[in-house]
């Protein structure tokens, strides 16, 4: 079981989704919009919350409220940071805990994430990436490793004459890495799963990767 966000606020008000995104969205709705411009949070270049909608991070965008996004690729210690960051910042006086809670199931609303099978890397140095989709720790894993040194020393033959990595994107289903190379990204966590186990091999890099499969509830 991955560790999960727990907020609590002054007046009761409990927040702890099996998905820490949800969590975060759900403290920010109730922070309310009017005080997100004063939010300067940032990740990678861009800030955790505006209302810039770039469809090239589509994969990392979440929508809050009308006109208002959370650039989601952060993993669970980042989105803690981002939450005790906020509560200085406007004195919210949330209590913040992480920990292998239950948590309650993904809320079918928009700007949310239902739990789906995901995957936990541990990189070499020890920093845990756990982010909701599969996908999205997928791709953090190779951008951490180096795009270039993955595709030059562990290109993968996923199909006949397909590979993983590729200078060109004819068929427009892969997912661009930097100005000319491209990626296919798997179509299941436990593809993904085989595929960085393979790639850690090759790069002889000692990277954990667990399968957490689907909750029931």
């Amino acid at each position: 079981m991955p560790e999960i966000i727990k907020v609590t606020f002054s007046d009761g008000t409990e927040y702890c989704y099996k998905s820490p995104v949800n969590t975060v969205i759900a403290v920010l709705r109730k922070i309310g919009k009017e005080k997100f411009p004063e939010i300067n949070l940032m990740r990678g270049g861009n800030r955790v919350v505006s209302q810039t909608y770039n469809p090239k991070l589509k994969n990392y965008t979440k929508e809050i409220t009308s006109g208002w996004y959370y650039f989601n690729q952060s993993d669970t210690r980042e989105k803690t940071n981002q939450l005790i960051n906020l509560n200085r910042q406007f004195n919210l006086d949330m209590k913040i805990e992480v920990g292998m809670f239950k948590g309650t199931p993904d809320p079918s609303i928009p700007g949310t994430t239902r739990s789906k099978n995901r995957l936990i890397v541990t990189m070499p140095d020890g920093q845990i990436i756990d982010h909701e989709s599969y996908r999205q720790v997928f791709a953090d894993c190779i951008y951490r490793l180096g795009p270039r040194r993955v595709s030059y020393k562990a290109n993968i033959e996923v199909s006949k004459n397909q590979d993983l990595f590729s200078a060109t994107n004819p068929n427009g289903n892969r997912f661009q890495l930097d100005e000319t190379l491209y990626m296919l990204m798997p179509a299941t966590a436990k593809e993904a799963m085989k595929y960085l186990k393979i790639i850690a091999l090759k790069l002889n890099e000692k990277i954990s990767v667990e399968f957490l499969p689907m909750s029931n509830q």
